[in-house]
């Protein structure tokens, strides 16, 4: 069965069409990054004993992302602030 060639008006309004809900898509994620963002304030605020938990899961996702070793990772977070010596030390 052989599809309808489209005019270029019908073109123009799928385009519009298209747009429109790509720019409602756009907003409606962001607004639910934000809205995402605030309830996990909100549920660290009221479970405080979660905070501990997700630095540590953090922290361990951050590790196996890198590609340095425990004993490099160590070395920087012992460092002074700014210390960044450890990098041209072959690490």
């Amino acid at each position: 069965m052989a599809e309808k060639e489209l005019t270029e008006a019908e073109k123009k309004k799928l385009d519009r069409k298209i747009e429109q809900l790509e720019k409602r898509i756009s907003k409606i994620h962001q607004e639910y990054d934000t809205l995402t963002e605030e309830l996990e304030e909100v549920l660290l605020e009221r479970h405080p004993e979660r905070r501990e938990e997700r630095i540590k899961e953090t922290l361990y996702h951050a590790y196996q992302k890198s590609s340095r070793s425990m004993e490099e990772i160590l070395v920087f977070m012992e460092s002074d602030e700014g210390d960044f010596d450890w990098l041209e030390n072959g690490f």
